[in-house]
């Protein structure tokens, strides 16, 4: 894990228009397509199914977790495994995430 602070003000974006070359000293946000003059930027923070950050953790970093469409209060409320070791969740379903 690196820290990368200006990287945090792009919004998540299930089809971002960025993505991230990593080096030995630096990483580099690089387009991934043509993007206009004054058109905003979108990074994914996170796949779907990556495991580098857990739900929990990328939650508390971030505010949402990708995929997951239910509100916090409902996920908190019922136990959610993204947030309880031994809860289960009937609720973790939907699309991509936003931020």
């Amino acid at each position: 894990n690196v820290l990368l602070p200006l990287i945090d003000v792009l919004q998540h974006s299930n089809n971002p228009n960025t993505y991230l070359e990593s080096y030995d000293e630096y990483v580099s946000l690089r387009a991934a397509r043509d993007v206009s003059a004054g058109e905003e930027l979108f990074h994914r923070y996170r796949e779907e199914d990556d495991d580098v950050i857990p739900p929990h953790k990328f939650f508390t970093r971030y505010g949402f977790v990708p995929g997951v469409r239910v509100p916090v209060e409902e996920l908190l409320r019922g136990k959610s495994g993204l947030f309880f070791d031994d809860g289960e969740s009937e609720e973790e379903s939907g699309g991509g995430g936003g931020g």
